[in-house]
This record gives structure tokens, sequence and C-alpha cells, in this order.
């Protein structure tokens, strides 16, 4: 008797411990679903999305990095920085390059000028005098008002070198003469070391080292390297330092 008392006591109590328990739904997918239909929310799925997003946004904004992998992350950033700002004076200064003096802050003081890995130049000094003998020597044969030169800018991530396409159609001063087409390929490599150094920051960090000319056209014929003409250059020495180029500064 006693017994059986047992077993209607512990009928009734796990009757009533089911009854109060939520009933388990297993979900099927959704196959015929009409244009209204709105899937169910998942809180919980949503929160710790929107903690995983949160998450990946502090890292990327430098928040809780080691102090090695901030330095790494502000390297690369100022890197960009310095690209950016080499792009920007880059565009500017193919178009007004017969008008007006190149912005040289972007170079490093030891920039290469090369063609077919032949140095041209070995600094900045001996670069700029370069530059400066081709715009006066163009300045005095074709009109600058009336030249105009053409760009095409293409950045090059993984070599960090920037890429130019150019053409310039250059107007001659005398009437009679005929106009003369130009198209090349300049190459320009950006100086990937870091810009801290044992602690001290380096002047030519993110700056452009070289500026390699591939390929040269003047009317549609090939030009062959070294393309001294270009620049006024019958000869360089053996360093690479330009020979009379003072006399167009």
């Amino acid at each position: 008797m006693k017994s059986i008392t047992i077993m209607i006591a512990s009928a009734a109590f796990l009757a009533r411990t089911t009854a109060l328990q939520t009933p388990f739904r297993v979900r099927t997918p959704q196959t015929n679903v009409g244009p209204n239909f709105i899937p169910l929310a998942y809180p919980a799925v949503k929160e710790q999305k929107i903690e995983d997003e949160e998450i990946i946004r502090s890292s990327l904004n430098g928040n809780n990095l080691s102090p090695f992998l901030q330095e790494m992350v502000d390297e690369q950033r100022e890197l960009q920085m310095n690209v950016g700002k080499a792009m920007d004076v880059l565009k500017r200064d193919y178009p007004d390059f017969l008008r007006r003096r190149p912005d040289y802050s972007i170079y490093s003081q030891d920039i290469v000028l090369t063609s077919t890995n032949t140095p041209l130049t070995t600094s900045l000094s001996s670069y700029q005098k370069a530059i400066s003998v081709s715009r006066s020597m163009l300045n005095l044969l074709y009109d600058s008002e009336k030249s105009i030169i053409q760009n095409r800018m293409v950045y090059d991530s993984s070599r960090c070198q920037i890429r130019i396409s150019f053409n310039a159609q250059l107007v001659p001063r005398n009437v009679l003469a005929r106009r003369v087409y130009i198209d090349g390929i300049s190459v320009y490599s950006i100086d990937m070391a870091p810009v801290m150094k044992n602690g001290v920051r380096r002047e030519d960090g993110g700056k452009i080292v070289e500026h390699k000319i591939e390929k040269m056209l003047v009317n549609g014929v090939g030009m062959k390297p070294p393309y001294l003409g270009l620049f006024g250059l019958e000869s360089v020495q053996s360093g690479g330092i330009l020979a009379g180029a003072g006399a167009w500064s």
C-alpha cells in the first residue's frame, strides 16, 4: 500500500514539473514564405555580433594593442600618409612641369634617377639640377602656356611604387616648327624602412628614393636609354653627379 502511494506521488510531481516547463519545439526550414515574411530575431546572437564588431573597431582604432603592434600600426599609417602626399604632389606637378618648379619635399636626400638600372643622379641636389636643366631647355624651345602634359597614375602597394604614364604635346615657339609628342613611363619607389630607428626619427622616412624612367617615345619613335638628352646631360661623372648642369639652374 505504501509503495502504491509513493508511485502516485511521483507521477503527480512529474506531471506538475512537465507542465511548468516551456515546450521544446524544433524549427524547420521555411521553404514557402510569403513576401511579408520577417525572420525571427535572436537577441543573444545579435548582441554577440555587436560585441564582436566593437572589439574589431577598437582594435583598428589602436586600442587594446601591445606597444609592439601599436608601433607597427602607426608606421603603416604614416607610410600611407606619405604615399598619399607623394601621389597628390606628383598629380599637381606633372601638368605644370613647364610652368612652375616641382615640389621636392616628397623626395629623399639620396634619391636616384635611373634608366635601365643606369644611375643618372645620386642625390637630391643633382636630381633638382637635372629637372631644372630639362625644364629650361624645353621652355626655350616650346610654349609652356600652349603645351599640354597629361598623366595617369597607379599605385602598386605590394612594391610600394607609384607608376605614372604620361604624354606631352609640346607646341614650338617657332610657328614653322612641328609639334612634338612625348610618351613615357616613370616609376617612383617609396622608402619602406621604418620611420623611427633606434628611437630617432628619420627625416627621409617614407619619401621617394628612386625615380626610374622605364620608357620614352618621341613622335612614336623610341628613345635610347639613358635619355641624357631629355635632361640635358651630355656626360655623367662616374659617381652619377651632373656635369655642368649648374649653368641651367
